[in-house]
């Protein structure tokens, strides 16, 4: 077991940047009532660096913790948003598109630093590459070699903390989840655009325009994630028990859930994709967004789901779409599906209405108009 100090959370925090000892006793001093409180942070200072949780070398290589204990340091994760045949080079073109000469950039979330790395080549004065993730230090020597470190400034940290010397032209980030909104793309990018950014700053993205379609789930998928008359007889038969209020407490609900575009796009839809919303990232976040979709049925049969997914407009030229009948196995992305709470038997040309809400922090919820 490890004895830390009072200040363990305190000092780990601090040194989620790199910095001298000095520097974080110095930032943690109104915190410190006397020199024995002084001596104590210093001495979990080194019980946190015996412990291997503060380092004094920058590791640049990936974790040798698998996906997801590994986060954002894990190879997998980067052999896939690269491998994606579609994702990254719709990036690229829009960075290309949209930085100019002398350009100040940020670059939010840079990861494997790639979009970092366009935008110095396509003539930025300066990068600013922020990565809360150990992956910063490997992108740093990616960037070092294609020739372009001398430009771009690799910061370890969160953008919430950031603080730049200079306000930036370009604002770059592909934080957009699988649902547009889930990783919380629009409070990231208000943020950095009020504290961080020109009066008039370039944004890639700058558009997200979210789609619904009506599609019916095959059973066997269905039930992965609903729990069915099927299942409580099953259990009941296994383990003695009665686990009926799951399932009255599951069907009173829309449930949403990720699966991979090249299955989504074997299912068999029954309306043609309409606009659930759109969110323009030079406006400032709407906190709860609710809107409402009418969906007309061009084909009879059950509607138990719907499909949503996104386009993106990155540059001027450059959209990327999540649409899952352009995916393929090597995309990056997973589909959002939202089971119903009941299936609807629906004829052509019937139309149905449902209500989309936001709530911000990268939850949503899709329900029947007039569901609770």
């Amino acid at each position: 077991m490890l004895k830390l100090g009072h200040d363990a959370l305190g000092l780990l925090d601090l040194f989620h940047q790199p910095r001298t000892v000095g520097q974080a006793l110095t930032l943690l001093s109104p915190r410190l009532k006397g020199p024995r409180a002084a001596q104590e942070a210093l001495a979990t200072v080194v019980s946190l660096h015996q412990a291997g949780l503060l380092r004094t070398d920058a590791t640049a290589g990936f974790s040798n913790q698998p996906f997801p204990k590994g986060g954002y340091d894990a190879a997998f994760v980067h052999i896939a948003m690269l491998d994606d045949p579609v994702r990254k080079a719709a990036f690229q073109q829009a960075v290309r598109e949209t930085v100019r000469e002398g350009d100040i950039v940020l670059d939010l979330g840079t990861g494997s630093g790639i979009l970092a790395i366009t935008a110095a080549q396509a003539g930025a004065r300066k990068v600013y590459a922020v990565e809360p993730a150990g992956m910063v230090h490997l992108a740093q020597r990616i960037a070092e070699r294609n020739g372009v470190a001398d430009r771009i400034e690799f910061i370890p940290g969160w953008s919430p903390q950031l603080e730049l010397p200079e306000r930036a032209d370009v604002l770059l980030t592909d934080i957009v989840g699988n649902e547009a909104l889930d990783m919380q793309i629009w409070e990231t990018v208000q943020d950095a655009r009020r504290r961080l950014m020109t009066d008039t700053p370039r944004l890639v993205p700058g558009w997200l325009t979210s789609f619904a379609t009506l599609t019916r789930i095959p059973d066997d998928v269905l039930d992965k994630h609903r729990v069915t008359q099927a299942h409580l007889a099953r259990w009941k038969e296994m383990f003695g028990i009665d686990f009926g209020p799951m399932a009255e407490s599951d069907s009173r609900r829309s449930i949403g859930f990720y699966e991979r575009p090249e299955t989504v796009q074997t299912w068999e839809f029954l309306s043609k994709p309409t606009e659930l919303y759109q969110v323009d990232l030079h406006q400032d976040l709407i906190r709860p967004l609710e809107t409402q979709c009418t969906l007309t049925a061009d084909r009879a049969g059950e509607a138990n789901a719907i499909v949503v997914h996104f386009e993106a407009q990155l540059g001027p030229n450059a959209t990327l779409s999540t649409a899952p009948w352009l995916g393929c196995a090597r995309s990056h992305w997973y589909t959002a599906v939202w089971a119903l709470p009941e299936p609807v038997e629906i004829t052509t040309g019937q139309e149905l209405a449902y209500t989309y809400s936001y709530f911000g922090d990268g939850t949503s919820r899709l329900e029947p108009v007039g569901s609770r």
